[in-house]
């Protein structure tokens, strides 16, 4: 007899059939009522309106067999001035088919221009695999900062724990945005490998805020017991978010050391996105106990 989990789990994969079923019908419509000729979009490409020029990226990515010269023009599309009309260009880039694009993108990653090379990576993100991985890791270390923000970025979506080695440098990246990318990527990719390098990076005085967050948040996604001490120092951050997210992680990897420590923090009543601090803290005990890290105190007999 099956369970109501099972029950749930086949319902929800019936649910994401239908979506899936659906989505390909709208997108057969759409690219089957979509009259404009490649030739004028690639026209558009070249507008000097942004906007004529991102709805031209948008359009040729409707169809995921362009011409090679489509698929050119949306390469150049990635240095364009204006960011809708990059993020549109690689869009569209990686709606192709991949054999059909691919080497475009790997030879754009080695371009002069560093908007391009930032561009070419975020697309092969977006077409994820093996592939993509091998060719991303590669430039890690480009000399431009935007560019190594893209790769790491990227490598998030492709999620290999074969990139892991080469983006914990990147957590003592002199640009804070390549730093967060980094903790990012390596939040979601959940090796837990990355642990005690995030946990390292947290723990240095003077961190920007920006990456004080994202390292805490990575570490709410990958879970080592060794991180307590780090964690424990994030519950008192003068960043809300920050000890929000080292309360969750504490849930998972605490011990009865932390105890004190989160129910301290269940008086905090700072406001996150989805409730406060203090109830964050409420819920690490309450896993931190069923964990057993926490032994209930025994009931007193009665005596006859």
């Amino acid at each position: 007899m099956a369970t109501l989990r099972d029950t749930f789990v086949q319902a929800e994969k019936a649910l994401r059939g239908f979506w899936r079923r659906a989505d390909g019908r709208w997108n057969a419509v759409r690219t089957a009522s979509d009259t404009t000729s490649e030739k004028a979009y690639l026209a558009g490409l070249t507008a000097a309106e942004p906007r004529r020029r991102w709805q031209a990226a948008a359009g040729l990515g409707r169809n995921p067999l362009r011409s090679p010269e489509a698929v050119a023009a949306l390469i150049v599309a990635l240095a364009d001035p204006e960011p809708i009309v990059r993020w549109h260009a690689a869009e569209a880039l990686a709606r192709q088919e991949v054999g059909h694009v691919f080497p475009a993108l790997t030879a754009a990653l080695a371009a002069p221009n560093p908007l391009r090379r930032a561009g070419a990576a975020e697309a092969l993100g977006r077409l994820g695999g093996e592939a993509a991985t091998q060719q991303l890791v590669k430039y890690l270390e480009d000399p431009d900062a935007q560019v190594r923000a893209a790769v790491a970025r990227a490598l998030a979506q492709t999620a290999d724990p074969t990139a892991v080695a080469g983006l914990l440098p990147l957590l003592a990246d002199p640009d804070v945005r390549v730093g967060r990318a980094a903790a990012y990527t390596l939040g979601r990719i959940g090796d837990t490998r990355a642990a005690a390098h995030l946990a390292a990076a947290l723990g240095k005085p003077d961190q920007p805020l920006l990456l004080r967050r994202a390292l805490a948040a990575a570490l709410a996604r990958v879970p080592h017991p060794d991180t307590q001490p780090q964690l424990l120092a994030a519950l008192v951050d003068p960043d809300p978010q920050v000890r929000g997210y080292a309360a969750r992680a504490l849930g998972h990897v605490g011990n009865e050391a932390a105890h004190a420590a989160l129910e301290a923090a269940k008086a905090d009543q700072t406001h996150l996105i989805r409730g406060t601090v203090g109830e964050r803290a409420e819920r690490a005990l309450v896993m931190l106990e069923r964990r057993g890290r926490r032994t209930q105190p025994a009931k007193p007999v009665d005596e006859a």
